[in-house]
């Protein structure tokens, strides 16, 4: 490790270890994770002793394949702001695949954080771990590519067999082994479908017929994820040809997008089509329901997203790319994110529990004037950023000596054993060398080399730490590179969202109105921590808590009588009449009367700011009544953003 790393990240004496399981689905047994920490904990047990701490175990679920993962992100993050001197897994597989392994790997090696992997036999302290890196990440490619064709033939034979996974609305299966000849119809159903059908032929929308089915408790089916009918979810039962007594499979594929790992469904060859006769099963014949899916796709033709030259402008771009303050934004209410789109305005943002009927808090924000408001808040605290006293300087001189005040002890500790050990190795080859060879004696031989060469890389470690402690910035220093980081990204809004989740990890947005009544706005409050653009600081108590600000920012423009109210009461104050305040601001003279309207009820309630915070529906608002919406259902989200 470089003098930079062991100097704010790790005493002497400990090594910070950071342990990665993962399970591929959710069919794996949940208990492989603790089995995958275990292991990792035992080697460093037998190889690491009294000499770590596991800092940080990072356990997910999904795909290896996908390189857009949170963990996978977090554990970059790791490792570029050296929060950590080792990363081990059970294999390399568990962190990621294919090419992008050995990227991380490389990252590692750029930030001296050793990573081993224990089935692969792969650790990057060895010379060879490029070699063997190549070589684990073409057998993973291989055995995935093995599976995913024994697994293709099985279900296409086993189709042709009559095997049915699952069954829309409408179908009742008996047994999970069941064939689509013992599926039927479910004569509950059958009234609702031909229903269902009927308004749909005499021109009703996909919308009105969701909230027929929805105010009426028809159930979604047992294999759908949601109790609530949603347009997609009619249109997906319409769609499958079932209803006419068809079965089809492999109309749809799995491509591979190699840039993030995610698998997206495409159109298949035709070759690959499966077509069974169900007759039994259907509910229409089949030129009524050819009639009416051609009849609804023409109809929702023109709400259709336009293709450019062909093609879909939004095909395979990542949704999880977005522009700041785009999923940095939860809802102060419920929890929810904040998502682009709000009330139709594609650059206003709302809250995801609002537009799912979750959450009271109706009102959006324009979240390219909330980017700029944040950002100048940003810029005012930094220019603000007052001198480090000179107690700080102190504190972290104090901390650094505490973490490495026995690092002395310890180097002539080492020394004393790795002197002591080579007596020994000499001792045996001498032996040896007298004619006295034997099975044991090699084997002393061979435990005593492993035993120096982990003593000499302990010792290694130990004296490539510092001898001083780190030098602190200067305050203008910090400005300055704060200043210039935001000033590099400002140009480029998802390049600004990547700096910006260094420096505000969550931004709450809570509702507020004027005292005197009117429309809801949005503020902002979200810790700033310039300590994400040092992270060599970021270890330090001190200089972190220094450099960490909680920040209140109304992500909108004030209203008219807010806007002047200081003014008009400073004008009226002295002697000036409402017309010729008017006319001195370019205002009307109604919006003087408000302004002083708005004071008056400041000074009545006692208030030096006029806006009040809104905890729960305001009841003279007509234009916010989700809550009384039969959808409307208050669900907060529990599951905070990660830290």
């Amino acid at each position: 490790m470089t003098n930079h790393q062991q100097g704010f990240f790790g005493s002497a004496n400990v090594i910070r270890v950071l342990i990665v399981a993962r399970i591929s689905t959710e069919h794996q047994d949940p208990r492989s994770l603790d089995d995958q920490v275990a292991t990792c904990r035992r080697w460093c047990d037998q190889n690491l002793p009294d000499r770590f701490k596991v800092v940080e175990v990072i356990q997910s679920r999904g795909s290896g394949e996908r390189l857009d993962r949170r963990e996978l992100r977090d554990l970059e993050d790791a490792i570029e702001l050296r929060t950590c001197d080792l990363v081990i897994a059970e294999d390399l597989g568990r962190i990621c695949r294919r090419s992008a392994a050995i990227t991380f790997l490389e990252l590692a090696e750029d930030n001296d954080v050793r990573v081993v992997t224990l089935n692969d036999d792969l650790d990057t302290d060895q010379d060879d771990w490029r070699f063997k890196a190549g070589f684990a990440t073409m057998r993973h490619e291989f055995s995935n590519a093995d599976t995913s064709k024994r697994i293709r033939r099985t279900l296409r034979n086993r189709f042709g067999q009559g095997m049915i996974k699952t069954v829309p609305y409408g179908y009742i299966k008996p047994s999970h082994g069941a064939t689509d000849a013992e599926v039927t119809k479910d004569p509950k159903a059958e009234l609702i479908i031909a229903e269902m059908i009927e308004r749909l032929e005499k021109g009703e929308s996909y919308s009105v017929v969701v909230d027929w089915l929805n105010l009426s408790g028809v159930p979604t089916g047992r294999y759908v994820r949601s109790n609530k009918w949603t347009v997609s979810t009619l249109s997906n039962l319409l769609h499958n040809p079932i209803l006419k007594g068809v079965r089809e499979a492999n109309r749809k594929i799995s491509k591979r997008i190699n840039k993030t790992g995610r698998r997206v469904s495409v159109k298949a060859p035709p070759e690959e089509l499966l077509v069974r006769e169900c007759s039994h099963l259907a509910y229409l014949d089949a030129d009524r329901y050819d009639r009416l899916i051609r009849m609804l796709d023409e109809r929702n033709a023109p709400f259709r997203r336009k293709k450019v030259n062909g093609r879909d402008s939004r095909a395979n771009v990542p949704k999880k790319r977005t522009r700041f303050p785009g999923q940095q934004t939860f809802c102060g209410i419920c929890g929810h994110p904040f998502v682009w789109g709000g009330h139709g305005q594609q650059d206003h943002m709302m809250c995801k529990g609002a537009k799912e009927y979750a959450c009271w808090q109706s009102a959006s924000f324009d979240g390219t004037l909330a980017a700029e408001k944040i950002l100048t808040a940003v810029y005012d605290e930094i220019e603000a950023l007052p001198e480090f006293p000179e107690t700080l300087y102190q504190a972290v001189q104090a901390e650094f000596w505490a973490l490495t005040g026995a690092r002395k002890t310890q180097t002539g500790k080492l020394e004393r054993e790795i002197a002591s050990l080579e007596r020994e190795m000499n001792n045996l080859v001498e032996f040896i060398a007298s004619g006295n060879a034997s099975a044991s004696i090699a084997a002393k031989i061979t435990e005593r080399e492993e035993q120096i060469s982990d003593a000499k890389l302990r010792l290694k470690e130990m004296t490539a730490r510092p001898d001083a402690a780190p030098q602190l910035p200067l305050a203008s220093e910090v400005r300055e590179i704060a200043r210039n980081s935001l000033k590099e990204m400002a140009s480029d809004p998802y390049a600004l969202s990547r700096v910006m989740r260094q420096l505000i990890r969550r931004i709450d947005a809570f509702p507020i109105r004027l005292c005197d009544g009117g429309a809801l706005f949005i503020r902002a409050k979200f810790e700033l921590r310039l300590s994400g653009l040092f992270p060599d600081l970021s270890e330090i108590p001190a200089a972190s808590e220094l450099l960490t600000r909680t920040l209140e920012v109304d992500l909108f423009d004030p209203v008219q009588r807010e806007q002047h109210r200081e003014e008009i009461v400073a004008l009226r104050a002295a002697g000036k009449f409402q017309r010729q305040i008017a006319a001195e601001l370019r205002i009307t003279q109604p919006a003087v009367q408000n302004a002083l309207r708005l004071q008056a009820r400041m000074n009545e309630l006692g208030l030096e700011k006029p806006y009040v915070p809104v905890d729960a529906p305001p009841a003279d608002l007509l234009k916010m009544r989700r809550h009384k919406h039969p959808r409307y259902k208050f669900q907060p989200k529990t599951n905070e953003i990660e830290q």
